[in-house]
């Protein structure tokens, strides 16, 4: 059985749960969310900016503030085992909403993992200026992640289809993925 699975990649508070939601709620099938949030916050706590598994750093001179994030060993585990888990659900016949943000060489590992289901990859976009805000109103961040991610997370990733939530609420940017995407 070929399961569907749609990918959002864009920086943090680019509005990917937001749009996973709404997508959910408009696509003819069920569809399942994983977030890359639940997942790490999985790990315990004294794992918090550590270098085993996600360290958090200043980087020195930036203004505005950038955080860069580096993975450690533990969390490279955990989002490894993460993308597993996607691949048994998707074995189980279900279709899937992935919510990740990619950093290295995820595209070829989501490739590699579900050469056997129908894989679409969304580009989720958002203005710098309002991922900043979103990231501050959100209170659960380091301030300066979405800006450090802003010209990483894009790089070299092929897309199937395209979103931009900087003026789109979540409902319309998902109607019109499920249209693109024959959802």
């Amino acid at each position: 059985m070929r399961s569907k699975v749609i990918i959002l990649n864009g920086t943090s508070s680019a509005g990917k749960t937001s749009l996973a939601r709404a997508l959910q709620g408009v696509t003819i099938e069920p569809f399942v969310h994983v977030k890359m949030d639940a997942f790490l916050e999985m790990m315990p706590p004294k794992y918090a900016d550590h270098p085993d598994a996600l360290t958090f750093l200043r980087v020195e001179g930036a203004d505005p503030p950038e955080v860069e994030i580096l993975t450690g060993p533990y969390a490279a585990r955990v989002l490894r085992g993460m993308r597993s888990a996607i691949v048994a659900l998707a074995k189980e016949g279900l279709n899937i909403i992935v919510d990740d943000v990619f950093l290295a060489k995820e595209q070829a590992e989501y490739d590699r993992l579900l050469a056997d289901h129908d894989v679409s990859f969304v580009r989720v976009d958002a203005a710098l200026e309002v991922a900043e805000q979103r990231e501050v109103a959100r209170g659960d961040r380091d301030i300066g992640q979405a800006r450090w991610q802003f010209s990483r997370v894009h790089q070299n990733v092929r897309y199937d289809f395209r979103v931009d939530t900087t003026d789109t609420a979540p409902d319309a940017c998902a109607r019109s993925i499920a249209a693109a995407l024959n959802l």
